[in-house]
């Protein structure tokens, strides 16, 4: 029997009055996976993102759990899928514990307050990511990497298993990005499903099950991280030159500077 996709995007087309972004995507994304959405900037891929989500809208169908996205409000919508941005500053200075309790919105009542229950399925996502000890600590005070990680567990404490990450490593130093891959990794393993963008082919390579890439508002590329990152998408995608190589049983994209860059433009 062939397996059903928790999200199936179909021929979507996206413009901002005659600017087109997107043109003829389809998409789908399976239980477990984890794909990297690769592309250059202003290539489509937030975009997408935003139309999964409902906050745009497109021609074209999306379906969530073989249900059209029209028939979702965005509380549906956010039972069954969470959404985990950039890290972000927030204007008010709420707790770590305050921050991953907002996940449980989607399971409340209107005017409902967070029970005892809702306390102990946020701690217990503090606990799942590692930053328990942070639950009393102001979220504005957070390095990067402690701010994903929240965001993550806020994301958990949704109780749903597919996750959309918008560049989660943005901003993140090296340590912290490869924490966050490798919890993302372990993650993945326990039956959550990812989708994220991402500018790092390295990154795709590392734990990806799945790599897309994006180009001019198509899908020019979809298949596993091996057969997809070569160094000529990089080329055509980039416009840079690059040598892939295996280290350790694992493939890494190197990029190879040009000389007399200034020379060159941009």
């Amino acid at each position: 029997m062939e397996l059903r996709p928790v999200i199936d995007v179909k021929n979507l087309h996206f413009s901002y009055k005659k600017h087109q972004v997107l043109a003829g995507v389809d998409l789908k994304l399976y239980k477990g996976e984890i794909i990297s959405l690769l592309g250059p900037n202003g290539c489509g891929k937030s975009t997408l993102i935003r139309l999964i989500l409902k906050l745009l809208r497109g021609n074209g169908e999306i379906l969530i759990n073989n249900k059209d996205i029209e028939k979702y409000s965005h509380k549906e919508i956010a039972s069954r899928i969470a959404y985990i941005p950039q890290y972000n500053n927030t204007p008010f200075n709420y707790s770590v514990m305050e921050m991953v309790l907002m996940g449980r919105v989607s399971k409340l009542d209107y005017f409902a307050s967070p029970s005892a229950h809702d306390f102990e399925i946020a701690k217990n996502a503090l606990k799942k990511v590692g930053v328990e000890h942070l639950k009393e600590k102001a979220f504005g005070q957070l390095s990067g990497g402690q701010k994903q990680m929240v965001l993550l567990a806020r994301a958990i404490a949704q109780e749903v298993d597919t996750f959309i990450m918008d560049e989660p490593v943005a901003g993140l130093d090296y340590g912290n990005q490869i924490r966050l891959l490798e919890l993302i990794h372990e993650l993945s393993k326990q039956g959550y499903t990812f989708l994220k963008t991402t500018h790092y082919p390295d990154h795709a390579l590392l734990i990806s099950s799945r790599v897309i890439v994006m180009n001019d508002g198509k899908i020019i590329a979809n298949g596993t991280p091996d057969k997809v990152i070569t160094k000529e998408m990089i080329q055509d995608v980039y416009s840079i030159k690059a040598d892939i190589i295996v280290h350790d049983s694992h493939k890494r994209c190197i990029p190879i500077f040009q000389k007399n860059i200034l020379n060159k433009g941009f």
